[in-house]
């Protein structure tokens, strides 16, 4: 009888499985690389500070060298190999009027808002640098948007500067939030540190 209680006994605990729920659906955690910026100064009309993980190119992949000052700044902090994860569009513009420089403001308006049908919200930040005599607007776009990230620089007086982050592979903003928020503070150094020639 004995023997029987005590079988019973531990078929009943067995038998009190505490349910677990699933786990959530999780992305690879993403190392990001210590901080340090280097100079881009070349014969371009301008020169900006960039972090040393990261390739500036020229945009002239037809070798047609249209725009000589528009350039891809390709972030590589997020694997061994040379693809990188994001790259940062950098177009420069010069003009002559205050007509000029109203179409490339209204140039650049209208490419960041060609994704408010995503964007969730699109907030414009105002950057006012005086030492450098530079304003201009950043774009942060909210949600699954193309690029989550754009931006205007210029000394009202002759250069024009835009720039556009995108992800070089179609991510939900879940698994991006991250490395954008990092790539973020890069971008906005670039801002900080522009100077004109």
């Amino acid at each position: 009888m004995r023997y029987i209680i005590i079988a019973l006994l531990v078929i009943a605990m067995a038998c009190k499985n505490t349910p677990t729920n699933p786990k959530p659906h999780a992305y690879p955690r993403v190392y990001f690389p210590e901080r340090e910026y280097q100079l881009f100064d070349t014969n371009a009309p301008f020169s900006f500070m960039y972090p040393k993980y990261a390739q500036v190119k020229p945009d002239d992949e037809d070798g047609s060298n249209t725009h000589p000052f528009w350039y891809n700044i390709n972030y590589l902090p997020y694997n061994n190999g040379n693809n990188s994860m994001a790259t940062l569009h950098v177009t420069y513009q010069e003009f002559k009027n205050r007509a000029e420089f109203d179409d490339l403001f209204d140039d650049t308006r209208r490419l960041a808002y060609k994704h408010d049908i995503r964007a969730e919200e699109i907030n414009e930040i105002e950057v006012h640098n005086a030492s450098t005599h530079t304003t201009g607007i950043i774009y942060e776009l909210k949600g699954n948007t193309a690029t989550n990230l754009n931006f205007y620089v210029s000394d009202g007086e002759k250069h024009f500067l835009r720039g556009a982050l995108y992800f070089n592979s179609k991510t939900e903003i879940d698994s991006i939030l991250p490395m954008l928020n990092f790539l973020k503070q890069d971008v906005v150094k670039m801002i900080e540190t522009t100077k004109w020639k």
